[in-house]
């Protein structure tokens, strides 16, 4: 695949991703962050990586159940022919790299 249109497609989707939260119920768009999309060569499958502020297991518990809906409020402003399945992951990202962080100072 073209990697231009890949990564298009990519941004697209990390903003409509973005974009649908704010049409969840009892959801406040203030404790979730999107911090990656990886998107399969086919386009077939999104992994999108979250980070949750508070109330962790009650927000990935309702993103996780929602995804059917968020992906259809995707759908209505997705202008390629084939919508991915979306997979919702807690990012490991930020917690490795305080656990490194505190190796690395101790090493000091």
């Amino acid at each position: 695949m073209n990697t231009i249109m890949h990564e298009r497609k990519k941004q697209l989707l990390l903003e409509l991703i973005g974009n649908s939260f704010y049409d969840l119920k009892d959801f406040d768009v203030t404790n979730i962050a999107i911090n990656d999309v990886i998107l399969s060569n086919d386009g077939s499958h999104a992994k999108v990586f979250i980070t949750l502020f508070k109330d962790k297991e009650r927000y990935f518990e309702k993103v996780t159940s929602m995804t059917p809906f968020i992906r259809s409020v995707v759908a209505k402003s997705w202008k390629y022919k084939k919508l991915p399945e979306l997979v919702f992951l807690i990012d490991q990202v930020e917690p490795e790299a305080a656990r490194i962080e505190k190796i690395l100072n101790e090493i000091k």
